[in-house]
C-alpha cells in the first residue's frame, strides 16, 4: 500500500518553491506570509521553524530567510539575504482581445506571465464575444505563474472596453501588431532594437480585428507581423510573438 510522506526540506529546496508577501508586508527583518500563501507554506508544503524559504515581493525584491513564528493563518520570515532585480528588458506589455473560451483564455495569460511581460491586457474587441471577464481568478493566475517562472515582478492586469483604450493608456509605446497579412518576423530588425525600446504588442481576439481596429493601428502607426503562413489561435499567437524577444 502506497504512502504519503511529508515534504522534506530537501524536497522543498530542490523543487525552488516561492512565496509571494506584498510589500506592505515586508520589512528590512521581518516578512509576513498571509491568506494562501501562509496555509500552502505551512499546510501543503509542511514548512517549519528553522526551514529556509524563499519569498518575493512583486516589485523586484527576492529574499532569503528562515521561518519563525508559524500560527494558524501566518508565517514569519526572518530575511537573511536580500537581492534586488531589474525588470526585464525591453519592457513588454501584452494586449490581446478577450476569447471566449476561459480555459484558452487563462493558458495565453498564464504563458504570457512565464515569458516575462510586464503588464498583462486584456480588451474587448469589435469581434470578441460579450463576456464577463473574473479578474481575481485571472489576477491568481498570474500569481501562480511568476512564482513559478522564479520571477519576482509581478505583472499588473488590467480590463479594458476598446483596442482603442488599451493603445491609449500606453502612448508611449512602439505597437507590434500579430497579424497574419503582416511582415514576416524573419524579415523585420527587431533583433537590434529590442533593448532599448519598450513595446505594446497586440493580439486580436478569435474573430481577429475588425476593419475599423485595422485602420485605427495602422494609423497608429503600429507594425505588423507574422509569424507563420498558417492562421494562429490567439494563445499560439501569444505564445510566438514574446518568445521572439525572451528567447534571445
Amino acid at each position: 500500500m502506497n504512502r504519503e510522506h511529508p515534504t522534506s526540506a530537501n524536497e522543498r529546496t530542490n523543487s525552488m518553491n516561492i512565496f509571494y508577501a506584498p510589500p506592505e508586508k515586508v520589512t528590512e527583518d521581518i516578512i509576513e506570509l498571509t491568506g494562501q500563501e501562509a496555509v500552502h507554506a505551512s499546510k501543503a508544503l509542511r514548512y517549519r521553524p528553522g526551514d529556509s524559504i524563499t519569498v518575493v515581493d512583486g516589485k523586484g525584491g527576492w529574499y532569503e530567510g528562515e521561518v519563525g513564528l508559524i500560527t494558524s493563518d501566518r508565517v514569519q520570515v526572518t530575511v537573511q539575504n536580500v537581492k534586488r532585480n531589474q525588470p526585464l528588458q525591453p519592457s513588454l506589455i501584452l494586449a490581446m482581445g478577450i476569447i471566449k473560451k476561459r480555459d484558452r483564455l487563462e493558458f495565453a495569460v498564464e504563458k504570457a506571465v512565464e515569458l516575462g511581460v510586464k503588464e498583462m491586457v486584456l480588451f474587448r474587441g469589435e469581434h470578441s464575444v460579450k463576456q464577463n471577464i473574473r479578474a481575481d481568478r485571472l489576477e491568481s493566475i498570474i500569481l501562480s505563474a511568476m512564482k513559478q517562472s522564479l520571477q519576482s515582478w509581478l505583472p499588473k492586469l488590467r480590463v479594458y472596453n476598446s483596442l482603442q483604450q488599451a493603445t491609449e493608456t500606453f502612448a508611449n509605446y512602439n505597437i507590434l501588431v500579430a497579424h497574419q497579412e503582416g511582415s514576416n518576423i524573419r524579415d523585420l530588425d527587431l533583433f537590434s532594437r529590442t533593448k532599448s525600446e519598450d513595446y505594446l504588442m497586440v493580439v486580436g481576439p478569435e474573430g481577429g480585428f475588425s476593419d475599423s481596429e485595422t485602420d485605427y493601428l495602422r494609423k497608429k502607426e503600429a507594425e505588423f507581423i507574422s509569424f507563420n503562413s498558417n492562421r494562429l489561435r490567439a494563445e499560439t499567437a501569444v505564445v510566438s510573438f514574446l518568445s521572439v524577444f525572451r528567447a534571445q
